[in-house]
This record gives C-alpha cells, structure tokens and sequence, in this order.
C-alpha cells in the first residue's frame, strides 16, 4: 500500500507540470517558474523588460562570458544564482556586451537584452544604468494596459533624468515596504539607439521600482504631467 502511495505522489507531480528532474533530485517544490535571468561577475541581468523599435537592433561587442549552469529542470527553488548560472539559457550560451554600453548595464545572449536587476556594487542609479546623455525622451504609459498617458518635454526630460541618475541606489527589496497606496505610473524611458525600458514609480511614496527614492523635483514633474 505504501509502495502505492509513493508512486501516486510522484505521478501526481508529473502530470501537474513538474520536471522529473526535481522529483529524481528530491526538490521539495512542485512547479519552479524562474524569473528569466542570469548572472555574470556579481551581476544580475533580467532579460525579457527591454523594448526595441521596428527597425532597430542592438550589436554585439565583445565576449564577455558564457553560460555555465542552467537552473530550470535543475534547481531546486533555494538555489542561490551564481556567476554562470542562467534560468533558460542553455549551458555554453555565449553573452556578449551590448555595442555602445558598459556591460554592467547590459548583455546580449541568444540576441536577446539581458538588463542589470542587481549590481551590489553600484552607489547611485547613473551607476547601475549607463544612460547618462544617451535618453532620447520619457513617456508616461498607464500601469493597467501600458497605453500611452503623456510625455516629458526636452526640459522636463532633462531635469528628471538629471535627479534620477543621482538617487542612491538602495535595491527593491530595501524600500518596498515603505510603499503606500496603488498610485503608480509607468515611465518608459526611450534611448537614442530605439531601445527602451520601463521604470515604475510610485508617486505616494515618491519609490521607483529599481529601488531608490525620488526626489521632490521628480515628483512635481511626474505629478504636473499628470495633471495637465
């Protein structure tokens, strides 16, 4: 009876989408959906949040790493990333810098844009996002359908992003406690190479989601925007 029991279990987990892998390996997790990231030299790259216009394509610069472990159908869920370690990239998948950044900032792999997540190395948000002179303008995009709301004007554009690159750079998960309310945009911030990526800014709390606080001008601007 025991013996049927066990097989049950284990025939149960299969079919409810879990890798035979993780029930061999004695995970105690049933479904393990990976966030789509990688890391390299004590960086944390997520891939799948950057935009790009039609006609557009990042290039490749030079090497600067490659996949040495991937974690879907081999991790359990306490896995702790390491350098090499990939959610989905398959074991050997070369990453390459993105042509005109600092790798830091961005990588390519399988010509997809990996973005920096996390980088403890990193004092202020010009320090994590190599942007400083390359934003071509800011867009306001509703939080519910990412449809369009308003847009910053040259001037406004240039004093955000001239306060947004001097906030320190705490990391989410040191300033989401401090969150309040549901009032939030998005802020798609556009680059001179037709790449763009989105930066979720809570307004009552004055938060952004790459986890730094914004300042009163930053504020203002966002809030005058949304006003008019």
């Amino acid at each position: 009876m025991k013996r049927i029991l066990i097989m049950g279990v284990i025939l149960g987990l299969l079919s409810s989408g879990c890798s035979a892998v993780n029930v061999i390996r004695g995970c105690p997790d049933g479904i393990i959906e990976w966030a789509d990231v990688v890391k390299l030299n004590d960086v944390k790259y997520a891939g799948g949040i950057e935009g790009i216009s039609e006609g557009a394509a990042l290039e490749k610069g030079s090497k600067v790493g490659e996949v040495n472990y991937m974690m879907a159908d081999h991790a359990c869920s306490n896995h702790k990333i390491r350098n090499g370690d990939a959610a989905y990239l398959p074991v050997g998948t070369e990453i390459y810098e993105a042509a005109g950044y600092r790798p830091d900032f961005r990588v390519i792999a399988e010509d997809r844009v990996f973005k920096v997540r996390d980088n403890e190395a990193a004092d202020t948000i010009g320090d994590l996002y190599d942007i400083e002179g390359k934003v071509e303008g800011i867009i306001l995009e509703s939080e519910i359908d990412n449809s369009y709301l308003a847009e910053l004007n040259e001037e406004q554009t240039k004093s955000f992003v001239e306060d947004y690159l001097s906030l320190e750079y705490r990391g989410y998960d040191k300033v989401s406690d401090e969150i309040e309310g549901n009032n939030r945009v998005f802020l798609r911030i556009h680059l001179q190479d037709g790449s763009s990526f989105l930066e979720s800014y809570w307004l009552d709390s004055n938060i952004l989601t790459t986890g730094a606080y914004g300042t009163e001008r930053m504020s203002m601007i966002i809030e005058k925007i949304l006003e008019e």
